[in-house]
């Protein structure tokens, strides 16, 4: 009888805990849809998201001539960068694995010293070909603050940008762009309201 009693009460708390189980999951599933991922950090100076990009010609390392903006046959990956910036070395490599399984073509730009720049290329194994130093780029983009990266869609449009410092970073400049949302924060913004109009349409339905 003693055995009898004591599975009894064992297959009840195994229900009770796959019950808990169960709860809990459904519970982490509505905290990922709600809590936003940290994307990168769009500013509101310079051209902006759904604009045309400024259309220049730079030099690369290696003295070719480089045209940014403007039609090309597929998206444009720029990263602002410098020498100084410990954050820029760490996140190099980390940018040219992004644009390659996203199919986009990555550059490096930058302001200052053109002998730093080189020592940074063959250090960091940047080919001089996808490499330019350009005041004039910096400013016609409004960058401020490095890294900075900003992604041209085919058209020559700006599909997103903003401040960057980890690979999530640069992985959500192409989430608004695959979405037709403009930055990562509207993607986000628009994700949230969506949430909050279906707890209303609930709380209408219940009322």
């Amino acid at each position: 009888m003693l055995l009898i009693v004591s599975q009894a009460l064992l297959w009840a708390l195994c229900l009770l805990l796959a019950v808990a189980v169960a709860v809990l999951a459904r519970q982490v599933g509505i905290l990922h849809e709600r809590i936003a991922p940290v994307g990168a950090l769009a500013l509101s100076q310079g051209p902006q998201p759904g604009e045309q990009a400024p259309q220049l010609t730079v030099r690369t390392l290696d003295g070719a001539p480089r045209a940014l903006g403007g039609a090309t046959a597929k998206a444009q990956l720029l990263l602002f960068v410098a020498p100084s910036c410990p954050i820029c070395k760490q996140l190099i490599p980390t940018a040219g694995r992004v644009a390659a399984s996203e199919g986009a073509d990555l550059f490096f730009l930058g302001d200052g010293d053109l002998g730093q720049y080189a020592q940074m290329a063959v250090r960091l194994s940047i080919a001089p070909d996808r490499l330019a130093v350009s005041s004039e780029a910096g400013y016609a983009f409004r960058v401020g603050k490095l890294p900075y990266a900003v992604l041209l869609r085919p058209d020559g449009t700006i599909a997103a940008q903003g401040l960057v410092n980890t690979r999530e970073h640069i992985e959500s400049l192409f989430t608004p762009a695959e979405t037709g949302f403009g930055t990562v924060q509207d993607f986000l913004g628009a994700r949230r309201a969506g949430a909050l109009a279906n707890d209303f349409t609930k709380v209408g339905s219940h009322g």
